[in-house]
């Protein structure tokens, strides 16, 4: 799992950190799903790279993330 917030969008190192917190929070908070449907025989990277120019809300980034495993999900089922 890997996270990038671009610094050209956010300067301060103290918003770039408090995104990758809330982007892994919500990855961990969400990650069973993805781990309940990949067979354990195959391996899945995934790096989430945030887009956005202005601050988010928890609730927005754990919408984001349930989304994109519900996607995964979807692909592998």
């Amino acid at each position: 799992m890997g996270f990038s917030i671009p610094k050209k969008r956010f300067r301060s190192s103290v918003h770039r950190h408090r995104i990758r917190r809330l982007i892994a929070e919500a990855w961990r908070l969400q990650k069973h799903d993805l781990y309940a449907a990949i067979p354990a025989e195959k391996q899945l990277q995934v790096f989430l790279i945030f887009a956005d120019s202005t601050m988010p809300e928890f609730e927005t980034i754990q919408k984001a993330v349930k989304e994109g495993i519900d996607k995964l999900v979807k692909l592998h089922a």
